[in-house]
């Protein structure tokens, strides 16, 4: 059913040999042959002035590449001009140094060797065909008018070709193999676990689908819960293009749109899931035409039940090929990925490949799961101790503070000239409590402060400065941003700290904060009026807010824009 080629990932060199180590042997070899064909005196050229004079330049020539490849990158692929120039040149010698008996005959294996193990099997196989047909051609030229010489003549190119092949496919698989373990390499890397484990599977997909340069990959899930829940992750390589698009320092890019995974109904997920456990394969509607004898030969057992389920996946798909995988988790989460191809074709090596990889992405998942709860588990526990904390050491002397307040403004009655001010610092004390107790609350039963809440307690902060302090807050925040609760949470924090900060260290009666989504970052503004800052007000950096931005993972900035406002930027990655 498939090819003998690999798909692999494009542009993505694996190459088994250091550049600077062919361009040295090349020297020694061409040095060598001048050097044999100098002293040797049982092979006369019949223009020996001309071959002396070829190797020389030769000689000169793979001096230079060593040179140039001293000054390059070693990781660097070698470029393709210089092996086929090896085969050009090979063939020249061999036509002026007596055809199939000619000693440079052995140089074209240097150029295969060259070609296989930088570039792959077929590179190395078209090396391969072209030294083999110069060398045929060379041959005829000499031997002209000569007695014809079976051994040699017809001996050689075979024996040039087949080991031209079995070079061209060992160096190959052994890139293959090198990007493979690179890719396993890549999957067990544990991905930040803030982002959960939703994205550490689509991080993967997507690296499956540079990979082997497929055109779409599918993940069907089916969770063990009452009654059960099928999901679907959905990567396509026309999507994925656009999403990269401008964002050249990501290799894999997470549209905001797609963090979370798609439910599907029953009966599409039932049908992509139909097939037995353990099946796995290349399925191919339409074979090469000398698979067309064997019409099960892409399948691993001769079963029309099966056969006619691939065939129905298909046309759900809507493709003619796909290869297919199961996946399975420690939680019993089962399903199935589906890897539909641009153009190549996969191989069962391929599908063996595939099995080992799902294994990994299978683990990665489990683990972070795993630490997902732990985590959750013992924030809650934190959170319950910050909790009763908070009530016992905080909450407890304001309302002491309260009470205390209450008793002096009935002291002072209501013609003391200091009855306005107790009684505004009554006021704030009940409303700090107020909010102290909310933020308990939230402590306790963890929840969820995102998209409208979120923003109604941004505005809730700015109504109480205002209120309270007189600082007119212009709040201006996307709703619909999507974000998880403690995302939310440190949000929320970051905001009261920079309109705390704003009230202690400045005179500022107006400032504004917003928040919106761009280019997978969450973007927050806290700016507030200074037409007297000094000039140096750049050098400002809030220390909380800054430690707290960057253990999200962001950064924040002090600027000041032309309207006179000093601007906290901070950007933090979703």
């Amino acid at each position: 059913m498939a090819a003998k080629t690999t798909a692999l990932r494009p542009n993505l060199y694996g190459g088994s040999v250091d550049v600077r180590m062919i361009a040295v042997i090349r020297a020694i070899l061409a040095f060598s042959g001048l050097f044999i064909a100098y002293i040797d005196p049982t092979h006369p050229a019949i223009f020996s002035s001309l071959t002396y004079g070829s190797l020389i330049i030769y000689g000169v020539w793979s001096a230079l590449l060593v040179v140039r490849a001293f000054l390059q990158d070693p990781a660097a692929p070698p470029p393709r001009d210089t092996y086929w120039g090896d085969v050009l040149f090979c063939a020249y010698l061999v036509t002026l140094t007596q055809g199939t008996n000619s000693l440079f005959f052995t140089f074209f294996l240097f150029a295969i060797l060259s070609a296989s193990f930088t570039r792959g099997y077929m590179e190395g196989l078209l090396v391969t065909a072209a030294s083999v047909i110069l060398f045929i051609l060379a041959s005829l030229w000499f031997e002209t008018g000569a007695k014809f010489g079976f051994d040699q003549t017809l001996v050689r190119p075979i024996y040039l070709l087949t080991l031209g092949y079995m070079i061209s496919y060992w160096g190959g698989h052994e890139i293959t193999q090198r990007l493979r373990m690179k890719m396993l390499q890549e999957v067990n890397n544990q991905a930040n676990p803030r982002f959960g484990y939703d994205h550490a599977m689509r991080v993967n997909l997507e690296r499956i689908l540079h990979f082997f340069d497929a055109d779409t990959c599918i993940m069907v899930l089916k969770r063990t819960t009452t009654p059960p829940i099928y999901l679907s992750y959905v990567i396509n390589h026309k999507q994925l293009g656009q999403n990269t698009q401008g964002d050249t320092n990501n290799d894999y890019s997470i549209s905001l749109d797609a963090l979370n995974p798609n439910s599907i109904n029953e009966d599409t997920a039932k049908l992509l899931l139909d097939l037995p456990d353990n099946f796995s394969c290349c399925y191919d509607l339409t074979p090469s035409w000398w698979k067309r004898h064997f019409p099960n030969a892409h399948l691993p057992a001769n079963s029309s039940t099966t056969n006619e389920t691939c065939k129905s996946i298909a046309n759900l798909l809507e493709t003619k090929r796909y290869m297919t995988i199961p996946y399975i988790q420690q939680d019993g989460t089962t399903g199935r990925m589906y890897l539909i191809p641009r153009n190549k074709t996969f191989s069962q090596s391929d599908v063996e490949f595939m099995t080992q990889l799902l294994m990994s992405i299978s683990r990665v998942v489990g683990s972070m799961q795993l630490m997902d709860e732990l985590v959750c588990a013992s924030a809650k526990h934190e959170r319950f101790r910050i909790s009763l904390d908070i009530h016992d050491t905080t909450i407890q002397p304001y309302i002491g503070l309260k009470l205390g307040l209450d008793a002096l403004n009935r002291q002072a009655g209501a013609n003391n000239p200091l009855s306005k001010d107790i009684s505004e610092l009554l006021n704030m004390t009940e409303a700090t409590i107020y909010d102290l107790r909310r933020y308990v609350t939230t402590l306790r039963e963890e929840k969820a402060l995102s998209g409208e809440t979120l923003v109604a307690s941004i505005k809730d902060q700015a109504d109480h400065f205002k209120r309270f302090y007189g600082i007119d807050v212009d709040v201006n925040c996307a709703a619909d941003i999507r974000v998880n609760s403690r995302l939310a949470g440190s949000v929320l924090q970051i905001f009261a700290e920079g309109l705390s900060n704003i009230l202690r260290h400045t005179k500022a009666k107006k400032a504004y904060v917003s928040m919106r989504d761009e280019n997978k970052l969450l973007l927050l503004e806290i700016a507030n009026e200074s037409p007297d800052s000094p000039s140096d007000k750049d050098a400002f950096t809030p220390r909380s807010i800054t430690a707290r931005a960057r253990s999200l993972g962001g950064t924040s900035l002090v600027k000041c824009n032309q309207q006179g406002y000093t601007v906290v930027k901070i950007s933090i990655p979703l």
